[in-house]
């Protein structure tokens, strides 16, 4: 079974762990052990005092968790049927806006500011790697599992007015230990081998009876050393990797273009994944698994998770349409 999440850490990606040249970042470039960590970062340097901060409600629940470690409360937007936000629906007094390039979907960030024209604009690029820098912050990921597939890892881009606060900000932050380093080494050599096509059948079983608690404290950390190693020795090879995740996204594309059971297909400029609109998700998650290839019906508990932060069902109509029609396949491999 080839997994919907590229998850590895071949010897060469171990070697670059502890032996490879380091990455600098440039001046507001600021790294981090997640994405998220980018969020609660940029929201305390630019809201001290909290806020109201608007976040799609389609999504994962690490975003608006983060906004409330960072003192701010969510308030709850709708997506279009692109998976882009529904500007329409964004309050226009808000005081920060997340704007998620939900799977590379590029948000519309010159609108957004129209609609908000006050509201700090954090770019939520977690699936966007690739994407432009844009908005007051731009955050991105590197996990294992994202685009590109390294480990844990996020970086934070700040426009000049904000930097000064972050940089005071993230001099705070804890570094990874000698022990740290070594137990993210193992926890991603034990994950790769987990998700490996020959043991996937295990990690498929335990997933099942995983209940995720969708509230819990962000621990923040500046990057580890040996990810800033393997960061520095992928950027050569990104853009390659973006063109061939796109090839394989257009393929599939081109193979469902005649099932009756899907709707529509689109994928965002970087191609992380290529989303099916269907009568019956479930139906087609069984035809790729007869091929060997998992699907997932992404961000499914959405709704669930948000009402937890305050969500109010039937706020965002679409969303909670969305979230019983897309399958979200894997571009990473030729399938």
């Amino acid at each position: 079974m080839i997994p919907r999440l590229d998850i590895q850490f071949p010897l060469k990606r171990q070697w670059q762990y502890w032996f490879g040249k380091q990455f600098k970042p440039q001046k507001g470039e600021y790294l981090l052990n997640h994405a998220r960590s980018g969020i609660v970062l940029a929201l305390r340097a630019s809201l001290p005092n909290g806020g109201r901060v608007g976040v799609v409600t389609y999504n994962c629940h690490t975003v608006a968790n983060a906004i409330v470690n960072a003192g701010c409360t969510p308030v709850f937007v709708d997506v279009t049927n692109e998976l882009k936000i529904d500007i329409a629906t964004i309050p226009a007094d808000l005081d920060a806006i997340v704007v998620t390039n939900l799977f590379g979907i590029r948000n519309e960030v010159a609108d957004i500011r129209k609609q908000c024209p006050k509201a700090i604009i954090i770019v939520d690029n977690a699936h966007g790697y690739g994407l432009p820098i844009e908005g007051d912050f731009t955050v991105y990921s590197i996990n294992q599992g994202k685009f590109p597939a390294l480990g844990e890892g996020g970086i934070l881009y700040a426009i000049e007015d904000w930097r000064l606060k972050i940089e005071e900000l993230y001099a705070q932050l804890s570094t990874y230990s000698k022990l740290a380093q070594m137990k993210l080494f193992v926890q991603m050599q034990l994950k790769a081998l987990l998700y490996s096509p020959c043991s996937y059948w295990l990690v498929r079983k335990i997933k099942k009876n995983i209940v995720i608690n969708p509230k819990q404290d962000v621990v923040m950390r500046q990057m580890a050393s040996g990810i800033r190693r393997m960061y520095h020795a992928a950027l050569p090879t990104i853009q390659k990797q973006i063109e061939t995740q796109c090839k394989n996204a257009k393929s599939i594309a081109e193979l469902l273009q005649f099932n009756k059971n899907v709707v529509e297909t689109f994928y965002g400029e970087n191609a992380f994944m290529i989303i099916a609109r269907c009568n019956n998700p479930k139906s087609l998650q069984i035809e790729f698994a007869q091929r060997g290839i998992e699907t997932a019906t992404h961000f499914v508990h959405a709704i669930d998770w948000a009402e937890t932060f305050g969500y109010k069902s039937g706020t965002c109509p679409m969303a909670e349409k969305l979230t019983k029609q897309l399958l979200m396949i894997p571009t990473y491999r030729k399938i």
